[in-house]
């Protein structure tokens, strides 16, 4: 069945390294709709039917699609089974039809107004997360909110020049061993000193409490469509406005190249001018 070649492969690939959690919740979406089938058995019209049942985005699709066919494919090559190739059957048809398609790439960046809101709003609604230290934190660190809150205090080196070590950061290629140390530009020390100490954890809170508490203020303040990833956006932006080059940013976010980093960034029309030379 489906789920039994789900699990085989789950466990096959935990050998080797970890099995994030993003795959395995797409996965599990497989085996509740069609985990009983014989894969043997699988049709283009289950993979139909199965996205037509989901009712998510087409990005969201794509991952969900890439993920199964891994799974088929491992039952094909690693095991020998005999398995259609269902998923690139039915990808034609489902990018014709919109079911799938790439992700869109955001330029959402929060206005002066809106952090101002927010941070109106948390010095009055703060509860038991600093989100009014945490959100100036993501923008000028430009980290990813898993890098927050995976920050240790054994790992902060202050200073003048204070630095600290974000542990496996992401990697498309590499994320186990890739340990990167990062400066600490603009508020980001400050904010680190200003924490209370209760264990190894810099930010002690769950991502999900964070990006809730962040959505809930976000409603509050009628503030559409912002989400807390596009202050990473907003960070990246603000060094290039700033007058760091590519490598100089790549440093901060960690991206490996360009390409990847260019999506992180969206410039405003006014950061491109420069003051002019002082008259004798």
């Amino acid at each position: 069945t489906l789920s039994a070649l789900i699990d085989r492969y789950l466990k096959e690939l935990a050998k080797f390294k970890p099995v994030s959690a993003t795959k395995r919740g797409n996965l599990k979406r497989w085996e509740e709709s069609l985990g009983e089938r014989e894969v043997s058995t699988l049709t283009g019209q289950d993979i139909l039917d199965h996205i037509a049942r989901r009712e998510a985005g087409p990005a969201t699709m794509t991952i969900e699609l890439g993920f199964l066919a891994e799974v088929l494919a491992a039952g094909r090559s690693l095991w020998n089974m005999t398995i259609p190739d269902v998923a690139t059957a039915a990808r034609p048809m489902l990018r014709r039809t919109g079911a799938i398609a790439k992700p869109v790439e955001r330029d959402r960046r929060p206005t002066s107004k809106e952090l101002e809101d927010l941070a109106a709003y948390f010095r009055f609604n703060h509860g038991t997360i600093p989100m009014r230290d945490i959100i100036p934190f993501a923008i000028d660190s430009a980290m990813r909110m898993g890098e927050i809150i995976g920050l240790r205090w054994e790992d902060y080196r202050p200073g003048e020049k204070p630095t600290i070590l974000i542990r496996e950061r992401k990697d498309p290629k590499d994320k186990k061993s890739n340990n990167q140390w990062v400066p600490l530009l603009g508020r980001t020390a400050e904010i680190i000193d200003s924490q209370e100490r209760t264990g190894p954890l810099i930010f002690p809170y769950k991502a999900d409490s964070i990006g809730a508490a962040f959505r809930r203020a976000c409603t509050r303040l009628q503030i559409d469509d912002l989400h807390f990833h596009d202050l990473r956006h907003e960070g990246a932006s603000r060094l290039f406005e700033q007058g760091y080059s590519i490598p100089e940013v790549a440093i901060v976010t960690g991206h490996r190249d360009w390409k990847s980093l260019r999506r992180y960034t969206n410039l405003t029309p006014e950061s491109l001018h420069r003051e002019k030379p002082a008259q004798d």
